[in-house]
């Protein structure tokens, strides 16, 4: 007769497999739609040969053409009515990829979109950023529009209201700056009084101060804060969106870096131009570049990040442009295999996204690169793959 503790051993064995097979007989409910809907939107997604036609375009009005036989082709046709040229192509990429967000965070399943919607604050620190410089150069809203990319939580109406507030104080009341808990979403939600008062302080001195930098600054490492504490707080897709969420703020760190290292910055004034929610620490950063200088920072962050390719890449050819291309495809190519090897998850989602992402970034190279007359040879080391 088996005994009471073995019972009870028995007993939370069972629970402890019963919890598993609910948890993967949960996961077809709650992500299979969802991820089926992802990857329909994926398949609309550029291909190599529509890519290679794009570059081929003689011109502007022929590069519009083979972008109305896509997805593209309802941006361009409404926004062609006010529109023209490039700023019609870039606008219609941004237009679309802010509808594909749309797409994915309403099929994204609820405890998710906090990452979703974090991961995309990126685009509010972008748009803000944009308006304020506008603002400050007092250049009119509509301008700037095409360079907005409207995938996060602020409005065209909203952002256009800030770029022509009469004075800083009104730029601040638009700017509605939120408490940590409250419930508002969004980038602007703030940590503690302290921080608020530091923020509201930068804002007031927008109009006066001899730089728009630290504000600028600022917006970006509340977007990366919002990622990193969302990716930490996510629990259910394994490490692959953690993992990513924190690859995109070390990206950004190593381009910031490399970019003040060849405008001679020391070490020490680097340090307040990184962002936050990286594998790879402030201090850490910092004591790599005060040691070993570049080369000493690329040789960790080949081992430590699994950049090798492109980290050879910048060895062979020493360029801040030439590394930010190589990690977005070394970024790209893990953002593929995420998408198609992740089941049932939210690594899905985040993959459609993310290579969206990239494929307007690689429609506005095409487009500022052609304008410039790059040889076509040239504009294809610059594009990302991301079919």
């Amino acid at each position: 007769m088996p005994s009471a503790s073995a019972n009870t051993k028995s007993a939370k064995a069972g629970g402890i497999l019963a919890g598993i097979m609910g948890i993967l007989s949960s996961r077809p409910l709650t992500y299979g739609y969802a991820n089926a809907r992802a990857h329909g939107l994926y398949s609309q997604l550029l291909d190599d040969e529509l890519t290679k036609q794009m570059l081929a375009a003689p011109s502007t009005d022929a590069l519009v053409e083979v972008l109305e036989r896509t997805s593209y082709k309802e941006d361009l046709v409404a926004l062609s009515i006010n529109f023209k040229g490039d700023e019609l192509i870039e606008l219609a990429a941004g237009r679309q990829f802010a509808r594909f967000a749309a797409q994915l965070l309403a099929i994204c399943p609820k405890p998710d979109k906090a990452v979703l919607q974090a991961l995309l604050s990126r685009w509010d620190a972008h748009n803000l950023k944009v308006v304020l410089l506008a603002r400050r150069q007092k250049e009119p809203f509509e301008k700037v529009a095409p360079y907005l990319v409207l995938a996060g939580s602020r409005k065209e109406d909203e952002l256009k209201e800030i770029c022509s507030a009469p004075n800083a104080e009104e730029v601040l009341r638009l700017m509605r700056l939120a408490t940590a808990d409250s419930s508002m979403p969004g980038l602007l939600r703030v940590s503690s009084y302290a921080e608020a008062e530091r923020f509201r302080k930068l804002i007031l001195s927008i109009d006066k101060a001899p730089s728009m930098q630290p504000i600028l600054d600022e917006f970006d490492r509340l977007a990366y804060r919002m990622s990193a504490g969302a990716a930490a707080a996510y629990k259910s897709g394994g490490g692959h969106v953690p993992a990513l969420v924190m690859r995109i703020a070390d990206e950004k760190n190593l381009s910031t870096a490399l970019r003040l290292s060849e405008a001679g910055a020391k070490p020490d004034d680097i340090r307040s131009y990184l962002v936050p929610g990286g594998m790879v620490s402030d201090s850490k950063w910092i004591a790599l570049l005060a040691s070993g200088g570049i080369p000493g920072l690329v040789a960790h962050l080949d081992s430590r990040l699994g950049w090798k390719s492109a980290l050879e890449e910048y060895t062979k050819h020493p360029s801040s442009a030439n590394l930010e291309v190589a990690l977005a495809q070394a970024s790209a190519k893990k953002s593929v295999r995420i998408f198609h090897h992740s089941q049932m998850s939210l690594g899905v989602i985040v993959g459609a996204m993310l290579l969206k992402e990239q494929e307007m970034s690689n429609i506005r190279k095409i487009v500022r690169a052609k304008s410039l007359r790059l040889p076509i040879a040239e504009i294809e080391k610059m594009l990302v793959q991301v079919r």
